[in-house]
This record gives structure tokens, C-alpha cells and sequence, in this order.
């Protein structure tokens, strides 16, 4: 594969204000310089990680580059790989068109936001201040999971990933390994401990009449009946895209409801 700045070109005054346009819209907008070809972006309200964007010939046909640095958000991001990355940054992706470069920024900033450790690291800052009175712990356990649900939200794409419901209203964060036994705040709030379900799926998930298996499938329990079947039909799909640490939690989930 050809070395990724062999394939740059200066991006000059118009080239350079698309994509900071692009940068700045998906929520990049503290600006790093330039170097080779590409320009340096962060991120300004604490979500970690950096990128940066670069744009290749007009008859190349993948014109625009996203370089990242950070490893969680490389382990879960899908697009073409681009040869090496400039400088420090450990992965280059390609793209043909503006909207897929625009699609590639806004999937990483939300990653960014939802993938270790940046949701344990935002909540321990939120509630730093509070003690350990009932009321204090009753506060510090909402925090949680308010984080928790917009880390879901992210990563999830604001969308169920089983029935496809993406009306936030009927949404729910489900803890795969409930909160109350988890071992650690860490585990509480990592988005592999959790599925953003529609509201009846996680009715049936969290009571334990419904579980997943490896490879995504929806399972459940031989005591539901006919109309309780039929309202959890999902017509054979599956959660695709499932992580080795959401296999393990969700083998955890079918060993303790008895699946």
C-alpha cells in the first residue's frame, strides 16, 4: 500500500477550511497546526483523543484521510485503512466522499465519549464533591447512570441496535451485569457492560426472561407465552458488531438467569 503522504497534497486555504468545517462541526475545534498535508484537531470539553484530516488528489479515489490516536476508539472503528498514519497517531482511514469523512469524525467523537475510560473519568469528576450520607449515594448512583445512558446513547448510535427503535423515550440503558453487582464503578460504567434496548426488550433483559448469545441472537425463555413472543419478535435479527468484553458479560447474564 502506498504511504499515505505520498498521497497528500497541500490542502490550501479552500481545502484547509473544508475540513476544519468538518473538524469543527463534529465537535473538534481545538486546532493543532499543520505538518505534511495534515491538519491537527482536538477535541476542547475533555473527551479524549485527537484527530487529524487531510485530503489526496482529486483523482484518487479515496480524496479524504482521518488520522486517530486513541486506541479504544481504533479497537471499535470500521473504514478503510489509509497505510500509516503521520507522526504519533496509530491509524490513517480513507475515505471517497465529504459525507463519509463528516460520518467517519462524528462515529469517532462519539466513541470517544463513550469507550473506556472517559465515562468512569467524567463521572469520578462529577461526583468528587459528595460524601458517603444515604442521600449522598442515592445522588452519586443516579450521576452514574445518567452518565451511563449517554455513554450508551454514543455508542449505540442513539438506536437500539436489536429492533432498531430510535426514539429516545423508549430507550433504556441495560446493564448486562446489574449495578448493585458490579465489582467496581469500572465496571458500572463500561458501555461493554451494557445494550441500549427498546423499552420492552430491556423489560425482558433485565428480569432475566431474555438474554443474547455470542453471536447477538435474541433468547428467550421457554415459560414466556404466545403474546409475549410475539411482542419480543425480532424477526431473526441480531445485535451485530458485539465485542469480546460484551460476549463475556453477556455469558455471565445467561449463566446466572439460567440460560
Amino acid at each position: 500500500m502506498k504511504n499515505t503522504d505520498d498521497r497528500l497534497r497541500h490542502p490550501g486555504l479552500i481545502w484547509s477550511s473544508e475540513l476544519r468545517d468538518a473538524a469543527y462541526y463534529h465537535g473538534y475545534r481545538g486546532e493543532g497546526g499543520e505538518a505534511d498535508g495534515w491538519l491537527y484537531f482536538r477535541n476542547q470539553e475533555g473527551v479524549p483523543g485527537e484527530i487529524a484530516l487531510a485530503i489526496g488528489p482529486a483523482d484518487d479515489g479515496s480524496p479524504w484521510f482521518m488520522a486517530i490516536d486513541h486506541p479504544g476508539v481504533i479497537a471499535e472503528f470500521e473504514a478503510a485503512s489509509a497505510g500509516p498514519p503521520p507522526g504519533r497517531f496509530r491509524a490513517a482511514y480513507a475515505f471517497a466522499t465529504r459525507a463519509q469523512l463528516h460520518d467517519g469524525i462524528n462515529r469517532v467523537f462519539h466513541l470517544a465519549r463513550s469507550v473506556p475510560d472517559y465515562p468512569l473519568t467524567a463521572f469520578l469528576e462529577e461526583t468528587a464533591y459528595l460524601g458517603d450520607t444515604e442521600a449522598e449515594r442515592v445522588l452519586r448512583q443516579r450521576k452514574g447512570q445518567d452518565r451511563f445512558r449517554t455513554a450508551l446513547l454514543d455508542y449505540w448510535q442513539s438506536r437500539c441496535p436489536l429492533s432498531g427503535v430510535a426514539e429516545s423515550r423508549l430507550l433504556r440503558a441495560s446493564h448486562i451485569v446489574p449495578w448493585a453487582l458490579c465489582d467496581s464503578d469500572a465496571k458500572r460504567l463500561d458501555v461493554h457492560n451494557g445494550l441500549l434496548l427498546a423499552a420492552h426488550l430491556d423489560a425482558a433483559f433485565d428480569s432475566g426472561l431474555a438474554s443474547f448469545d455470542d453471536f447477538g441472537a435474541l433468547l428467550l425463555k421457554n415459560e414466556l407465552g404466545p403474546a409475549e413472543i410475539g411482542l419480543l419478535d425480532v424477526s431473526g435479527r441480531r445485535i451485530a458488531n458485539l465485542t469480546d468484553a460484551h460476549r463475556k458479560n453477556l455469558s455471565w447474564h445467561r449463566r446466572h438467569f439460567g440460560f
